[in-house]
């Protein structure tokens, strides 16, 4: 009678799209990590197909070593920044989604089994929420620069489009999640000390 709530990945998709992933959309993954996530996901619908698989992307908290927590303690350690401008996703705040996976936990057994896509809404890429740090903790956002993917070579490559649509997660009677920029003011302004450096 348990129910059970997993948490997957939007490395489930090539990301060559150009509209936002619907749950139904062919996957794709790029990358072993990507592989093994949906393999996850299809022996968890499998064994139980009342469970709920629920991927999500891009997720930070502000503190820590995360992307959002990087660019707060590189603002004070560089003049400027190089930051991919050609990969897009979702950028999503823990606690906003750690808030979504109890709404469904409590709510999930009127909501059939399956996959749901849960973000922050809107979409960005790395450069933009790099930007919007700067903006956040007063520094100018002009110091933040755009490039290429192919100036950061990483042993596993990032999609280059992995925007999630939420729409069945709203069909699904579930809250929508609050637009990733208002998010991340909320993180920040809540969030501890810079790191150090690794």
């Amino acid at each position: 009678g348990a129910r059970l709530v997993h948490v997957s990945t939007d490395y489930v998709f090539a990301g060559d799209a150009t509209e936002p992933y619907c749950v139904d959309a062919p996957t794709g993954p790029r990358t072993a990590y990507g592989r093994t996530k949906l393999a996850g996901e299809r022996a968890v619908l499998e064994v139980l197909p009342t469970a709920h698989v629920v991927r999500t992307a891009w997720v930070y908290t502000g503190d820590g070593n995360d992307f959002v927590a990087t660019m707060r303690r590189l603002e004070g350690e560089r003049e400027t920044l190089r930051v991919v401008d050609d990969q897009r996703g979702c950028p999503t705040y823990a606690r906003d989604l750690a808030d979504g996976l109890i709404e469904l936990a409590e709510h999930g057994d009127r909501i059939p089994g399956g996959i749901l896509h849960a973000t922050n809404a809107g979409e960005a890429t790395w450069f933009d929420l790099a930007r919007a740090v700067f903006e956040e903790i007063g520094a100018d956002p002009e110091r933040v620069q755009p490039c290429g993917s192919d100036e950061f070579v990483r042993p596993a490559p990032r999609p280059a489009y992995s925007v999630l649509d939420d729409s069945a997660w709203i069909g699904a009677g579930l809250t929508r999640f609050r637009p990733w920029r208002e998010a991340l003011h909320e993180a920040i302004a809540g969030s501890g000390p810079v790191p150090p450096a690794r």
